[in-house]
């Protein structure tokens, strides 16, 4: 793999603009990505809107392979072969969707034999979602919530295990540079949307695989996150260090549907 040029064409770099290209609704035409044969991969980010994407990808595709939290890595392989056997019946052809908790290194264990995947996601806001995800395994939806109180009693205790670059690295593995990062999504992935535009997020996703009228259904929201001003610096400062990348990520997406 060769890596896009950091030259830049005005203010942005040629891999940024070449991201652009693949992923705005702006830029993208209808039903570029349409595959009446599709499997799709669709990589659940925890705390990004998950449940309320999950049940409208339910209603637009043929069938929808939810990929198993407890034993993730064979549930994926699992559900993966299935859909690739269902698939070679070219005679009838379906779209199919896996959706869960895998990341790139499951991805890659399919992609090194080059078959017909695309991947999509949404990502958040990397502060809301560090915090988002922080409140939900301390409250009474999480099975261990106890547990994971008793370890992580305060946000910035938390923090201070936050892997770099959270989002990224589930969604391309190591990367070297920004750049290198985003030539890795042009590659793999034909969506990436952002929790906070979810609507226009699922609406591009629609135009731009073809598929069925995508609706946008508002789930599991639980409370507000804290005003910024009641997140302590401390924190701020810790998810901000490490998620330099992220941010950026969130910021050029963001940028794709406002």
């Amino acid at each position: 793999m060769s890596q896009v040029s950091s030259q830049t064409s005005g203010s942005k770099t040629v891999a940024e603009t070449a991201f652009e290209a693949r992923f705005s609704p702006r830029l993208v035409a209808a039903e570029t990505y349409h595959d009446p044969n599709d499997v799709i991969l669709f990589m659940h980010i925890p705390k990004t809107a998950g449940m309320s994407v999950g049940k409208a990808l339910q209603a637009a595709f043929d069938i929808f392979h939810p990929v198993s939290w407890e034993n993730t890595n064979q549930s994926f392989r699992n559900k993966t072969r299935k859909a690739l056997y269902r698939r070679s019946d070219e005679a009838n052809p379906c779209r199919q969707v896996l959706m869960g908790h895998f990341a790139w290194s499951d991805v890659m264990y399919w992609r090194h034999q080059e078959l017909p995947l695309k991947c999509a996601t949404i990502i958040r806001d990397p502060l809301a979602r560090f915090v988002s995800n922080y409140r939900y395994n301390t409250s009474d939806k999480h099975p261990q919530h106890k547990t994971f109180a008793a370890r992580f009693p305060t946000l910035e205790s938390y923090a201070r295990v936050l892997p770099y670059d959270y989002q990224l690295s589930l969604m391309t593995g190591a990367f070297y540079s920004f750049d290198h990062a985003l030539e890795k999504l042009n590659a793999a992935y034909s969506f990436i949307g952002v929790t906070e535009h979810l609507g226009a997020s699922l609406q591009h996703l629609r135009r731009s695989h073809g598929l069925a009228e995508l609706t946008e259904h508002r789930e599991n929201t639980g409370t507000k996150t804290k005003a910024a001003e009641d997140i302590p610096d401390a924190v701020r400062n810790l998810v901000g260090e490490k998620s330099r990348n992220d941010t950026r990520l969130h910021q050029l997406v963001s940028r794709c549907y406002s």
